[in-house]
């Protein structure tokens, strides 16, 4: 709880710090459109946040703003189109923090993460569940630790897709703990959830929003969450952190990127007009609606935030011969 007063605090005075500008400040994009590129399929939480994002930025600033779907590879089409955009502020990137952290360290991509993108806020944390199925005798997440230690290659877990945060996060913690689990890769991750309660999986590692039903039922057990805090839901189940491995933070990171290049003044005033909107009791209460969680940082806070995950998932990828192909 305190890591989240901290970023309320920090996303308050910089809210603030906007509003106490002159009192007819001109908008952020002045008599211009933004348009947020979502590199996934309509429909997703990119395009809730999105809409609720927008809907605050034009009723503050009048600001038209288009979301524009571009799926394909892993994200990577989407987030190329806003890498090679004129940077003037009125393109931005909205995704989860994987195309520029993880992707880009299992395949070849035509933009560099690092140079070609710079970070503007986390919008949004989607939090990760450990999840036991009836399959696995198991209730805590020491217990997990010492049942796959006792045996080794045996436990399974189920995860949305190869390279998703969930298998990178796996990764590092099988390496970090000293355990070997097995992933078995879905396409998404209901069809992991389905297998799971038919018990063809030991573990699910999956976005919480989708297990809650089957928690509240007792049909899953949940072990840890990979999230800056608790779940509201699940007030009993410890954060990765309160389990003495803080290193593995692997959540879904919704996020704003903008085009390398745009002018410090306009970043400035994106960032400032980006922060009132997220701290508005409209975008609270989305969050709260989709079992989301408050973004993990504004401007340098933030880049540090992916420099950082994207040294660390480089390693992991490396050190577990990681590969999608």
């Amino acid at each position: 709880m305190a890591a989240l007063s901290k970023f309320i605090r920090s996303v308050a005075i910089m809210a603030v710090a906007a509003m106490t500008t002159a009192a007819h400040a001109q908008p952020a994009w002045p008599g211009k459109t933004l348009t947020l590129v979502v590199p996934y399929t309509a429909g997703g939480t990119n395009d809730t946040l999105g809409r609720t994002l927008g809907d605050i930025l034009r009723q503050t600033y009048g600001t038209a703003t288009i979301i524009e779907n571009k799926p394909g590879a892993g994200g990577s089409v989407g987030t190329e189109a806003v890498a090679r955009a004129k940077p003037d502020g009125t393109t931005l990137l909205l995704a989860s923090t994987s195309p520029l952290t993880i992707f880009p360290n299992l395949v070849k991509t035509s933009y560099d993460p690092m140079k070609d993108l710079v970070p503007v806020a986390s919008v949004a944390v989607g939090p990760v569940g450990i999840l036991a199925t009836k399959a696995l005798p198991v209730s805590t997440f020491a217990e997990l630790v010492d049942y796959a230690k006792q045996h080794p290659g045996k436990v399974t877990f189920g995860i949305p897709g190869l390279g998703s945060v969930a298998h990178i996060g796996m990764a590092a913690l099988n390496k970090q703990v000293g355990i070997e689990m097995l992933q078995v890769p879905y396409r998404g991750g209901s069809q992991a959830v389905s297998d799971g309660l038919g018990g063809q999986v030991d573990l699910l590692v999956v976005n919480t929003d989708i297990v809650l039903p089957h928690v509240a039922a007792g049909t899953l057990k949940p072990l840890a969450v990979m999230a800056p805090q608790r779940l509201a839901p699940w007030p009993d189940v410890p954060t990765m952190a309160e389990l003495k491995l803080p290193d593995i933070r692997y959540f879904s990171n919704f996020s704003l990127f903008a085009p390398a290049g745009v002018p410090p003044e306009v970043m400035k005033t994106m960032r400032d007009a980006i922060a009132k909107a997220l701290a508005s009791p409209q975008y609270q209460q989305m969050l709260e609606k989709n079992s989301m969680q408050p973004g993990t940082g504004i401007g340098e806070e933030f880049a540090k935030q992916v420099r950082t995950d994207y040294e660390n998932n480089q390693r992991i990828i490396r050190e577990s011969k990681i590969q999608v192909q």
